[in-house]
């Protein structure tokens, strides 16, 4: 049989043991860009195999205009810095590198991940150590300004968070499945894991929220897992498939304007994610299409009882999707579309259907400028309509514990 290239570069890694190039595949799924610091290859001066800078240091700035039209009045533009992003990484030895996620918006600077990676148990092995995004379907280990689009789905906002980096624990392994496939797994064990919300978004301090003890048993720690396969479908395009999980065990809902909580409790998040990528001949242009079906179960949320007097939990079952496609002309310009719908996770489960087009433009490998096109149903909050411009702008070496 026939290895086609995509597969030749990432089986090659798993051969080379310890060496450098096994620590970071050239093996990629479909649908999401990474931006791999890679000396010479013009994403950034180095990358975590030299001692050009050690470490590596980099930034990313996101920022954004939009007009809002919506049914609940907040109508109007507005201007701002979504994020700016600090990153570091580099090799501590033979056997770890490390990196770290600095990101201050307009309200507060968060040290958002600090990992390390030991890649020392085997050729196609790694566990890592520390506050990094969880392994859960295709998004949600991307950070917002990486994503193919402006913001994420809004049905894993809803049910993961705009962002969900856990501390604790995840050991990862590859597979080779034949000449033209390759399967992942991974599984995660957090002491700390809920999911956050975006940046540049206010909180609301009278709201319910979810509470987490400081100290608790083993037996309380989140656990997530996933599996995923890729396979060559031709010489051109590659599948993935992909099933994962969020168990949130022994947490609470708090009110801490009426001193109200209810505890131990749970909830499940699984989820199933298809992804198709078609390249032209020279791999400069292309499809991606795209989905992912999210199920989430348990105690989802609480409120206030009319006597305001105690938190009633709704424990039940919500599900939603999200799907999109997109067209790549060639290096610097493109076009898609994502729609999302989902049952909020709330007593009466109301719907929210979301349609966001866009066009983006690559201006360089260090610019991005992105026009986008919204339009929001809601049950909660009625309907809206968005029109937005933003502009990523990346500073030397760009890279994360990304995993797809």
């Amino acid at each position: 049989m026939q290895v086609s290239r995509p597969t030749a570069l990432f089986l090659g890694g798993l051969a080379l043991g310890g060496q450098a190039f096994a620590q970071q595949p050239a093996f990629t799924t479909p649908g999401m860009p990474v931006r791999q610091a890679v000396a010479g290859d013009g994403t950034g001066q180095t990358d975590r195999f030299t001692n050009t800078f050690n470490p590596a240091i980099g930034a990313v700035l996101d920022a954004f205009l939009d007009w809002v039209d919506a049914d609940s009045g907040e109508d109007g533009f507005d201007a701002d810095v979504r994020s700016f992003e600090l990153t570091f990484n580099g090799r501590v030895d033979p056997n770890w590198w490390a990196y770290a996620v600095v990101v201050a918006d307009a309200d507060e600077i968060e040290l958002e991940e600090a990992a390390a990676h030991y890649t020392g148990l085997d050729s196609n092995t790694t566990l890592r150590f520390g506050r990094f995004f969880v392994d859960f379907g295709k998004q949600m280990q991307a950070h917002v300004h990486d994503l193919p689009y402006p913001d994420r789905p809004g049905v894993l906002r809803a049910y993961l968070g705009e962002e969900l980096p856990g501390v604790g624990a995840e050991v990862d392994h590859w597979w080779a499945t034949g000449d033209a496939s390759a399967l992942r797994a991974s599984f995660g064990l957090f002491a700390d894991l809920e999911g956050g919300h975006g940046h540049g978004e206010e909180e609301d301090a009278d709201e319910v929220e979810q509470s987490f003890d400081d100290r608790k048993d083993l037996d309380a720690f989140a656990l997530t897992a996933r599996v995923t396969q890729f396979m060559d479908i031709g010489e051109r395009s590659v599948f993935q498939w992909g099933l994962s999980g969020r168990y949130l065990p022994e947490f609470g809902y708090v009110d801490e304007a009426n001193m109200l909580e209810a505890a131990d409790l749970s909830n499940t998040v699984v989820g199933l994610d298809l992804t198709y990528g078609l390249d032209s001949d020279d791999g400069l242009s292309g499809w991606t299409f795209g989905a992912e079906y999210l199920l989430q179960t348990g105690d989802l949320s609480a409120e206030l009882d009319a006597g305001l007097t105690a938190l009633e939990v709704f424990d039940d079952d919500v599900s939603g999707f999200y799907v999109w496609g997109e067209r790549r002309f060639d290096v610097k310009q493109s076009v898609g579309v994502l729609f999302s719908s989902f049952e909020h996770p709330e007593p009466g489960a109301p719907s929210e259907d979301e349609v966001t087009a866009y066009y983006t433009r690559n201006m360089s490998e260090y610019a991005r400028l992105r026009f986008a096109a919204s339009q929001l149903w809601s049950d909660e909050d009625g309907d809206s309509t968005r029109l937005l411009v933003q502009l990523t702008t990346y500073f030397g070496p760009h890279a994360h514990g990304v995993n797809w």
